[in-house]
């Protein structure tokens, strides 16, 4: 099972990794805007206290500093600067959690009161949990293989060889790693998109009041 960034280490796939993660920056720099947005809209007509304010303010910072680790990441392939790479990833993970746990809080308190969107809401917790828990179980599997005395030079020589690489390994532990990743990855696009039914909402109460 390949990791995501696995797929920068060959071409066509380093050339699609490469502008995918640049344009998927930009777009998630504009999303979270969006969001942070219509957010505050929400909590100043609700009423909320101020410190609904403060946490959606927050939210902003780990947002922008994935959306610029998901630009930089694609020009760094992990067997030409492994470190600088594993530390744009790790930028993009765990802001990208801490995101999604953050908005997931706010809207809680923005809709609970609002029964249609209880499932989406729903939706929305499981997804963030489902990002949190693939992000501990992915570091902690990784942090088995990945130790102090691991020779990182000998891994990197493995990417010579594209067809041994892709489909055999002496770290099986690795396989279980990516798994969890996907599932951190995929929670937290799933978080993200269950914001769609929030946004044609507020469409279509902006078209109500024109």
């Amino acid at each position: 099972m390949p990791f995501i960034s696995d797929f920068d280490l060959y071409e066509p796939g380093d050339t699609i990794f490469t502008v995918g993660t640049f344009v998927s920056g930009f777009l998630v720099f504009w999303i979270i805007m969006e969001i942070h947005s219509m957010n505050m809209k929400r909590i100043s007509e609700g009423g909320h206290h101020s410190i609904w304010h403060g946490l959606n303010h927050l939210a902003v910072f780990p947002g922008l500093i994935g959306a610029f680790s998901c630009i930089r990441i694609g020009s760094v392939p992990w067997d030409v600067d492994g470190p600088m790479h594993g530390h744009y990833a790790l930028d993009i993970f765990k802001n990208g959690v801490y995101w999604c746990l953050i908005v997931s809080a706010i809207t809680i308190r923005i809709w609970w009161g609002h029964e249609r969107f209880r499932v989406v809401l729903g939706l929305r917790v499981f997804a963030a949990a489902a990002a949190f828990v693939g992000l501990v179980k992915m570091l902690s599997t990784q942090a088995k293989v990945w130790g102090p005395d691991f020779d990182w030079d000998s891994y990197n020589t493995t990417t010579s060889d594209m067809l041994t690489f892709c489909t055999s390994t002496n770290y099986p532990l690795l396989n279980v790693a990516a798994v969890w990743e996907y599932v951190l990855v995929f929670g937290i696009l799933g978080t993200i998109l269950s914001f769609l039914p929030e946004v044609i909402f507020d469409d279509l109460s902006n078209d109500e009041e024109e």
